[in-house]
């Protein structure tokens, strides 16, 4: 039994998980709910016929206050809402890297993430076939961490040979990345996004050199910050349990719970969240 226990991994055992990595992953996915609420309460209005024709004080102000979050969006203002984002992004994809230091199977981790992915392509092809998806989803966030994992166990495996070299390979490879992404302002996708997918363009929109799709994060450079979390997470984590056991208790459970469950919050959120701004909406008199 102690054998099992010495060999399970950290992040699938709840009394051995490292708190903050589950923090820092819930407190991300809750940004990204935040931010897909504020996408719904901004443009709600486009779901009905008579949006013009309903005054509702309450629907009005909050629509009025996420559209001023959503402006500052673009990358002219690169206000908040600019900054947030990729920070967020970078910091879940980070911890993603961590916890690929932590996994015994990188692998089949991320191979099933890969098969999640996939559905998810197809859900929201049927949903673009019926008109609620503009576009679908070819390469989200979801395949970006499947293939990034991959990488990350790839790289892993070929520089097993040397404890040093398998340390310090993922953080020279991460900001390698990321300074090659920086120097040609990743951020400004907008010149290479294409409004129809283009078959020559596929392997783009996997690489990061091209962009389409509902969500999209190409592997260029989002990647670098997997590679950088395992760096961190060798280093930091290599006996395997939490650098701040003396911050945790019940104040952080709720937002560990959604760390702990970040696929389904992921998968199930923009559902939930379009549909209690709906309802609201349908008892405030909208209609189709």
């Amino acid at each position: 039994m102690s054998e099992t226990c010495a060999t399970k991994p950290i992040f699938r055992d709840k009394k051995r998980r490292v708190w903050e990595l589950d923090f820092l992953r819930g407190f991300a996915v809750l940004a990204m709910c935040f931010d897909h609420l504020m996408f719904d309460l901004a443009f709600f209005r486009s779901w009905f016929s008579n949006s013009y024709e309903v005054s509702s004080p309450y629907l009005d102000r909050l629509s009025e206050l996420a559209s001023r979050y959503w402006a500052t969006s673009s990358i002219a203002d690169a206000g908040f809402r600019f900054w947030a984002h990729y920070l967020f992004v970078f910091l879940f994809l980070f911890i993603v890297g961590i916890s690929c230091a932590l996994s015994h199977d990188n692998v089949k981790r991320g191979s099933l993430l890969g098969v999640v992915a996939f559905v998810f392509t197809g859900a929201t092809m049927a949903l673009k076939a019926i008109g609620i998806m503009q576009d679908g989803v070819v390469f989200g966030i979801l395949h970006c961490i499947a293939l990034s994992i991959l990488c990350v166990a790839a790289v892993d495996s070929l520089t097993s040979f040397n404890k040093r070299v398998n340390l310090f390979a993922p953080l020279a490879i991460g900001i390698a990345i990321l300074a090659v992404g920086v120097g040609n302002r990743f951020w400004n996708m907008s010149i290479r996004f294409d409004g129809a997918f283009v078959d020559d363009h596929f392997l783009g929109y996997i690489l990061g050199t091209h962009a389409y799709g509902d969500d999209w994060f190409g592997l260029y450079p989002y990647v670098g910050a997997v590679f950088l979390g395992m760096f961190f997470g060798k280093a930091a984590y290599s006996v395997r349990r939490s650098v701040l056991p003396a911050l945790d208790g019940k104040w952080n459970k709720p937002v560990c719970f959604v760390g702990r469950h970040a696929l389904i919050f992921y998968l199930a959120h923009q559902i939930a969240i379009a549909g209690i701004v709906f309802i609201a909406c349908l008892c405030a008199g909208y209609r189709f």
